[in-house]
This record gives C-alpha cells, sequence and structure tokens, in this order.
C-alpha cells in the first residue's frame, strides 16, 4: 500500500486585515460589498484595511457620518491591537 504524502496548508489573513467587530460592512444597491477592518503591519504599524469587490462599492453621502464614525473607532481598536502585540513580543 502506498503512503499518501503529508499536505501542509498555510492560510494568511488578507494583507493585514485582523478580523474585529469593529469593522465597517456595507453592500451598495447593486450588491457589492466594502469592507473597513482593522490592519497590522509586519513591523507592528497599526492600520485601516479597506476591501471591496472588483467593482469597488458606493456609499451614499447619507452614510458618510456613520462611516466616519467607524472609521474613527477601527482606528483605535487598531491601534489598540497594535499597543496589545507590541507588548506580548
Amino acid at each position: 500500500m502506498t503512503e499518501r504524502p503529508t499536505i501542509h496548508m498555510v492560510l494568511h489573513q488578507p494583507a493585514g486585515a485582523i478580523p474585529h467587530e469593529s469593522a465597517y460592512k456595507h453592500t451598495d444597491v447593486d450588491g457589492d460589498r466594502l469592507l473597513i477592518s482593522t490592519a497590522l503591519f509586519d513591523d507592528g504599524t497599526p492600520g485601516i484595511y479597506f476591501r471591496t469587490d472588483p467593482n469597488g462599492s458606493s456609499v451614499p453621502l447619507t452614510d458618510l457620518p456613520g462611516l466616519i464614525a467607524q472609521l474613527q473607532v477601527i482606528a483605535e481598536v487598531s491601534q489598540a491591537e497594535a499597543d496589545e502585540a507590541g507588548e506580548r513580543s
């Protein structure tokens, strides 16, 4: 009987994104999605991660105040996560 080879897989989070409940999620009128979340660069620098579907995603101006407020929340969480990661290293 031939032994099956062992396959090792490494799953990476998309481009520095750290899933967090503070994320801003939006679907526009034609179904295109927008995700804004916390990010942590390899050097420990906090950031904000943006992802859309290939066609991009439109946000109505009436939603802009909520988006801006959530961006501030995401930025604060990203900084806190970076600070916490720095304390662990």
